[in-house]
């Protein structure tokens, strides 16, 4: 597993091989305390066990299966591929039928009555057209998405699918984003001069702040969380 945590976007591939130490539950890719921001991978043993999120916090799950009881009585199956977006005061408990491996981002959110929940992430559609990117370089890169959820308050979650297709364009990451990247291939280059290179099950978090060049090389689709 390529493992780079000192990257300008901290990044790891192949996510699904990932395979914690002994008495060891989570790889931590990027923290930011004063905007209580973290991602990267964690592990839940099979078994009961009781969940309040504090922020929002994304969950894209790789292994195992597990069964969600919200205090309100909303169920959630969650199993690989199935992407959710729990919302800032969830409680509840989980049956862990198999030990859970996922990656995950959390942020400041808002509550919410329904946690969001995406299937079969790699291939649901149909996806909206968002345009084309305004910062190309080389070609027109054409965006299309799903959004899971978006928050009223500016610089609060935002989750969801996003897919770019080929071209070369100018890239300033704005908000903090976190990605898992499903398909496709591209190159991001920060302005000083590291590469990134993005395959098929590539987890990255760009900081707000990147700049750089984005070249897609291949049609790439992710699940993203934003804030």
């Amino acid at each position: 597993m390529r493992l780079n945590l000192s990257s300008s976007a901290p990044h790891i591939h192949p996510a699904f091989d990932w395979n914690p130490d002994v008495g060891t539950d989570e790889l931590v890719m990027y923290r930011n305390p004063e905007f209580r921001v973290e991602g990267g991978l964690r592990e839940c043993k099979r078994g009961k066990r009781s969940f309040k999120f504090v922020e929002d916090e994304l969950w894209l799950v790789m292994h195992g299966f597990a069964q969600f009881r919200r205090d309100s009585g909303e169920v959630i199956d969650a199993e690989p591929y199935v992407a959710v977006h729990f919302k800032e005061g969830w409680t509840g408990e989980a049956e862990i039928g198999e030990d859970m491996r996922m990656s995950y981002m959390r942020c400041l959110g808002e509550p919410g009555e329904i946690t969001p929940v995406l299937r079969d992430v790699a291939n649901v559609g149909p996806l909206a057209d968002w345009g084309a990117v305004s910062t190309r370089i080389i070609g027109i890169s054409e965006k299309y998405g799903i959004q899971m959820s978006r928050a009223v308050a500016p610089r609060r979650a935002e989750t969801g699918i996003w897919s770019c297709t080929p071209g070369t364009w100018r890239c300033e990451v704005k908000s903090d984003e976190f990605c898992h990247f499903l398909a496709g291939n591209s190159l991001y280059t920060n302005d000083n001069g590291e590469q990134i290179e993005i395959v098929p099950d590539t987890l990255a978090f760009f900081p707000a702040g990147w700049k750089g060049i984005c070249e897609v090389r291949e049609t790439v689709r992710k699940v993203y969380m934003i804030r």
